[in-house]
């Protein structure tokens, strides 16, 4: 049995514990994990791994890459600031905790964290037609964004937050994700009128700590969004600092320039050739309407940035730099367009400047898991 921190590793029994409570995960996750432990004196190749857990079957890298993001919400691990699994850029994983070798179980021990913990779930679409997924997930992703800027809070990434949009255990969910806080609701778009219930979710004992109803006109969005997130921020923290408020202040934009860029973020987390395809599409669109929305230039360098590292299109990484420069001069301000130019500066191999403008992105977000991963890939 291995001891680490707050958790024990108990390959005897295939179980991971936590202050003495078994974390709930797949077996494959305690392989690895096991396999790093076992070997933290080195650096493990991707290949090693991928050879040595997966023997004898054929998998992607993919499979990898998701193992050791489960591996990391199991321990409650960040990328950017790694407490137990570090990415050694271009080689493979190191387990770097302190670790101890025991055949008896330890004694519960406190949680070193005194951040607050939340991840917020896409919304249910409850409109008429059920086709305003985008503006669902958009209103999520915005209320993570902007949460993120809040020091005092924790705050899940979209893309591990989204991946468990059908998981309806909510004990189970803030397990697997490795929060105290679920914030969740549905819209009802019905032409310019909204109905939205959001509910923040104590996910230990299940029960709701602050649920609101709201039935406002389109043209509130901006202002509702801001109020949903001060009021989360307020019932988490018991008090708003001044700086905190000045950090969620939103900066409302054309609503049609709005409601292109959103559907560009659901195409652009499709992934695909022909989502992003369609991502390009809808933040040009967003463009023609507000020639000057930064999050739309961030978005569109973004999709040019992901399709130039599938097909190696020059002429994309341009339009890419192009993109994210202008978003950074409109909007010094916001991470997301400090996140976009440092995806670039990475891709155009300049890691010295990218590094710059991730860590400008954390100053402004220090809650971004995301801005915390790139920088990790980096800095190796």
């Amino acid at each position: 049995m291995f001891r680490f921190g707050e958790f024990e590793l108990d390959m005897g029994r295939y179980e991971l514990r936590r202050r003495g409570e078994v974390v709930k995960t797949e077996p494959r996750v305690l392989k690895v994990l096991d396999y790093l432990i076992e070997r933290r004196d080195r650096v493990v190749p991707k290949e090693e791994l991928l050879d040595s857990i997966w023997r004898d079957v054929h998998v992607s890298e993919s499979a990898l890459t998701t193992t050791i993001r489960d591996v990391r919400r199991a321990l409650d691990d960040s990328p950017g600031d790694p407490q137990w699994i570090r990415t050694v850029y271009g080689r493979g994983f190191r387990f770097v905790g302190d670790v101890i070798k025991s055949t008896a179980p330890a004694p519960p021990q406190p949680s070193k964290s005194t951040r607050k913990s939340i991840a917020v779930l896409p919304f249910a679409d409850l409109s008429p037609d059920g086709d305003q997924r985008h503006f669902c997930d958009g209103m999520a992703e915005e209320l993570i964004n902007t949460l993120t800027r809040i020091d005092e809070l924790r705050v899940v990434s979209r893309n591990a937050a989204f991946d468990l949009r059908s998981d309806d255990d909510i004990r189970l969910l803030g397990e697997k994700l490795g929060v105290d806080h679920v914030l969740r609701g549905s819209v009802r778009k019905d032409g310019d009128r909204l109905r939205i219930s959001v509910h923040l979710v104590d996910v230990h004992s299940g029960g709701h700590v602050w649920s609101e109803k709201y039935d406002r006109q389109m043209g509130d969005i901006f202002a509702l969004q801001e109020e949903i997130a001060e009021n989360t921020a307020r019932v988490l923290l018991g008090v708003l600092s001044e700086r905190n408020r000045a950090a969620i202040k939103s900066t409302p934009v054309r609503l049609d320039a709005y409601e292109f860029y959103l559907k560009g973020r659901t195409y652009l987390s499709q992934k695909s050739d022909a989502g992003l395809e369609a991502a390009i599409g809808m933040f040009e669109i967003a463009l023609e309407f507000d020639p000057d929305y930064a999050p739309a230039y961030a978005g569109l360098a973004d999709a040019l940035a992901e399709t130039f590292s599938r097909n190696g299109d020059e002429q994309l990484l341009g339009r890419a730099d192009a993109a994210s420069q202008r978003a950074v001069e409109l909007a010094p301000h916001l991470a997301e367009t400090h996140l976009c130019r440092g995806h670039v500066l990475a891709l155009q191999k300049r890691f010295r400047d990218a590094s710059a403008e991730l860590e400008i992105a954390l100053s402004i977000s220090p809650g971004s898991s995301e801005a915390q991963a790139r920088l990790a890939e980096l800095q190796g």
